[in-house]
């Protein structure tokens, strides 16, 4: 449980980090504007939303790998939110998903390199 505890505050530190420094945000949540120049990114993140609510959360992150522009920091802003909510779930929550919490900060990690972000936490 130590060690799960520890991978929960490096995930949220990497999240907070990423909010900050990349995106310019206080807070790592994603919030759909509506505005025609967010559409697409809005779109994957009511999607994503969705899948989340329904537990399907290695669904999520494959759609989220699919519908990602890596030109576009909306994107990266969609998948902060979405592993910053999935940190925040139960060990047991996160297997009934198919996922570990170890795949929460990788992927978080992998997510940030397709964007060109390197940071090491």
């Amino acid at each position: 449980m130590l060690e799960d505890d520890y991978m929960v505050r490096q995930t949220d530190a990497l999240s907070n980090t990423i909010a900050r420094l990349v995106l310019g945000k206080t807070d790592t949540g994603y919030t759909p504007t509506g505005r025609t120049e967010d559409a697409a990114a809005d779109g994957l993140w009511f999607r994503l939303d969705q899948l989340v609510k329904a537990g399907a959360f290695n669904e999520v992150e494959d759609l989220l790998y699919e519908e990602t522009d890596e030109d576009d920091l909306r994107f990266l802003a969609v998948a902060v939110d979405f592993y910053a909510h999935l940190n925040q779930r139960t060990d047991r929550e996160l297997e009934a998903g198919g996922f570990t919490r170890e795949e929460v900060g990788d992927g978080l990690r992998d997510m940030a390199r397709r964007f060109g972000v390197e940071l090491a936490l």
